[in-house]
């Protein structure tokens, strides 16, 4: 990878601001989070005491980490001291305060190395020096926990058990007084080099590994815990799950999937946590970062960046070391160090040839380890030839319409078999016009007639016929699952799941969200829908062969998780950013806009009953606005009328916990689930009109609202409803 990429896909700022924490601020802040360690142990615990610690040098360093990496740990810290001072989970609350001032400082530690990396050459070495000595004192922090053993798993892969240890707080010290050195530029080549190294050491095998066995350690725990103890399970899942918020970019990148599966056993009720699937989920991402650097040695600019990459394939490899010893023995692992050496001196003497044969080797290596890791697929058993055909023919049509000129007789061969098939059964199901839709847009295609729109009508069209599919067949499934058999419903499962590789694109789009001033919509962060849902489909597949008691919810929780957040994807990815798209252009490339009034439009028919259902009336608006002139859209207002939709959609689904909690315990867990998925819908747009810290309190209302409802909680759960009833009323009344 460039640098560039490395230093922003790891959390760095990119260039050194005159006005960061020095020295004496960060000595401070460490001062202060020392006092809130004592603090937060003791019993009671004194939250306005830990406010005052907070206020100051600590809040100035965490506000200033926030800003250089677009986060919100500030709001997470204030909520947090909130619930202490309140009295609800405040042990739990104290592991939020702790682990989030610990990723501030890992990401302190993180940002200031990629300066002085980015600044090396520019900067005098008085200036790159101060930039380490911030770095040091920030390491102080969490020195402790960086001295702390390796996590592994068991020799028969059921528990993780502690390891050697790695001594990387030895190693981050000795790396640091390398880099020192190379601060003089005494030899600004070689040094440059020495820091381009060393960066890796600092970030990788040494904070990055140390959070890695730390998210390892609290499942341990919680693993040991969740038959004897379930308040000391729920305290070393909920610090499992903050600590790996810090290293969580580093798996999600390779592994998204993966990524997915672990915050849902870190945020679930412990009863699902599998040693081997977190272990190998992890694995799998920092496998995927050792190779992306090892790749990028071919590309590198120069020398030095060449010794960099092979440093990051060196140092991700060294996290998941000992697993690979566990599954391929002590003989591979040397070989693979043998191999790892072999690369940096290759790289260093700059040998093409040498490095050539290392990363082969290496490669062989991981290859192997790779097909050894319990990794979270999607398993098809049945012959889903139907659904897979058409979705090829859509993909057909797809590369078809991106073509100039469109070639309707194409289009036309393609829109036939399984795909008209499909399209016909959708049709004749919900009483719908798709096909005579498409044959219309074909229609004009052949003859000239507005070509981009009617391109644009069948990909959206299809799209929803897809997307309706897999709302029958996983509805069909949770319907019929004490009716059909295993590999009744594993088909129609399976059918879905394949259907869902035709809208996978649209399901991976980022949200859309207001501009402050609420005139147009700009990206905002990616909720990896479509990993999401991926999930989804895996655990219902799972649940399909009705072993276990929990299965029938488990297979309704999957469905939720199938089509709220699709239903998401095309709200927020799709119409949202049609329309953001359309304001753009709608005053000077009238064409364009007109185009993405079209998109907008068909997105908005594939799930306007979600919000006609509690607004009818807004959704028409909405249809009004995408159907009609240019100029009277405003995006404020299709946000505020989509918003009251699933404002609508959460109420009935609050309403509906309160009448069966207690009575129908699997109706409200689901209807729990559903309160948290369409909440997600609103948070980003929540955020924006009213603040950070609000979105927080609602995220940790909604997770509490899961809990209490699964364990029949009824005074954590009336608590979380009330919680969540009075920002959502909040944020309603911010609404046009």
């Amino acid at each position: 990878m460039s640098l560039v990429i490395i230093v922003f896909g790891m959390g760095g700022t990119g260039a050194f601001a005159a006005d960061l924490a020095n020295v004496q601020t960060i000595q401070a802040a460490v001062t202060a989070y020392q006092t809130i360690g004592t603090l937060r142990r003791e019993t009671p615990i004194n939250g306005d005491a830990i406010a005052t610690a907070y206020a100051g040098a600590l809040q100035t360093l965490v506000q200033e980490v926030d800003t250089a990496n677009k986060l919100k740990l500030d709001s997470d810290i204030l909520v947090a001291i909130e619930e202490i001072k309140d009295g609800n989970e405040p042990s739990l609350a104290g592991q939020v305060v702790d682990k989030t001032l610990q990723r501030v400082f890992y990401q302190v530690v993180f940002n200031r190395m990629a300066d002085i990396r980015n600044q090396f050459e520019s900067a005098t070495s008085s200036e790159l020096v101060r930039m380490l000595d911030e770095m040091v004192a920030s390491f102080q922090a969490i020195s402790a926990n960086v001295a702390r053993a390796n996590q592994v798993l068991s020799a028969d892969k059921q528990s993780i058990v502690e390891g050697s240890n790695p001594a990387a707080d030895v190693a981050f010290n000795e790396s640091v007084a390398r880099i020192r050195a190379a601060l003089n530029k005494n030899n600004p080549e070689e040094d440059a080099g020495v820091v381009a190294v060393e960066r890796y050491v600092t970030r990788i095998s040494s904070l990055a590994r140390a959070y890695y066995n730390a998210v390892l350690r609290e499942v341990a725990g919680a693993m040991v815990s969740r038959n004897t103890d379930v308040e000391e399970m729920r305290k070393e899942l909920k610090e499992g799950e903050v600590f790996y918020r810090t290293i969580e970019s580093l798996v999600a990148r390779d592994n998204p999937v993966g990524n997915a599966l672990i915050k849902a056993r870190l945020t679930g009720d412990g009863s699902d946590l599998v040693a081997d699937d977190i272990v190998s989920a992890l694995n799998k991402g920092m496998l995927g970062r050792s190779r992306g650097e090892m790749t990028n040695i071919a590309t590198a600019e120069n020398r030095i960046g060449r010794m960099a990459e092979a440093s990051g394939t060196v140092e991700f490899a060294k996290i998941f070391m000992p697993d690979l010893e566990l599954r391929l023995g002590a003989t591979v692992r040397g070989n693979l160090e043998t191999a790892l050496n072999d690369l940096n001196s290759a790289v260093k003497a700059d040998d093409t040839a040498k490095s050539a044969a290392a990363q082969a080797a290496i490669t062989a290596i991981f290859d192997s380890y790779e097909n050894e890791l319990k990794l979270v697929e999607y398993d098809v058993s049945s012959n889903t030839a139907l659904v897979d055909n058409a979705v090829s023919r859509f993909q057909t049509i797809s590369d078809l319409i991106e073509q100039d000129p469109i070639d309707a007789g194409a289009i036309a061969a393609a829109y036939s078999g399984e795909l008209l098939q499909i399209t016909q059964f959708i049709d004749q199901i919900y009483g719908l016009t798709i096909d005579q839709d498409i044959l219309a847009a074909i229609e004009s295609i052949r003859n000239g007639n507005e070509v981009s729109l009617a391109a644009e009508m069948i990909d959206k069209s299809l799209q929803r016929v897809f997307a309706i599919g897999i709302y029958d067949r996983v509805t069909l499934v949770v319907d019929n699952f004490d009716n059909l058999t295993t590999d009744e419903l594993a088909l129609e499962w399976d059918r879905a799941h394949s259907a869902f590789v035709a809208v996978t694109g649209t399901a991976a789009k980022e949200n859309k969200v207001l501009t402050a001033d609420k005139q147009t919509f700009e990206t905002g962060s990616n909720p990896n829908l479509d990993d999401q849902i991926t999930l989804a489909f895996v655990n219902g597949r799972q649940a399909l062969n009705k072993a276990n008691a929990d299965d029938r919810v488990n297979i309704a929780l999957a469905r939720e998780n199938v089509i709220i957040p699709l239903v998401r994807s095309f709200l927020i990815g799709g119409v949202l950013g049609e329309v953001g798209e359309l304001i753009t252009n709608r005053d000077g490339d009238v064409d364009a806009a007109r185009k993405e009034q079209v998109e907008a439009e068909f997105f908005y028919r594939t799930v306007d009953v979600f919000i006609a259902q509690d607004n009818p009336a807004g959704s028409n608006r909405i249809k009004t606005q995408l159907t009609g002139d240019l100029t009277n859209i405003v995006a404020n207002e299709i946000m505020s009328e989509m918003s009251k939709g699933v404002i609508g959609q959460l109420n009935r689904n609050i309403q509906l916990i309160a009448s069966t909690f207690g009575v129908d315990r699997n109706q409200a867990i689901v209807a729990a689930e559903r309160v948290s998925l369409y909440a997600n819908i609103l948070l980003p747009d929540l955020e924006l009109r009213l603040n950070s810290q609000q979105r927080v309190e609602m995220e940790n209302a909604l997770q509490d609202l899961k809990e209490a409802t699964a364990a029949g909680d009824s005074s954590k759960a009336v608590a979380a409803r009330s919680t969540i009833v009075e920002i959502i009323a909040a944020y309603e009344n911010e609404l046009i």
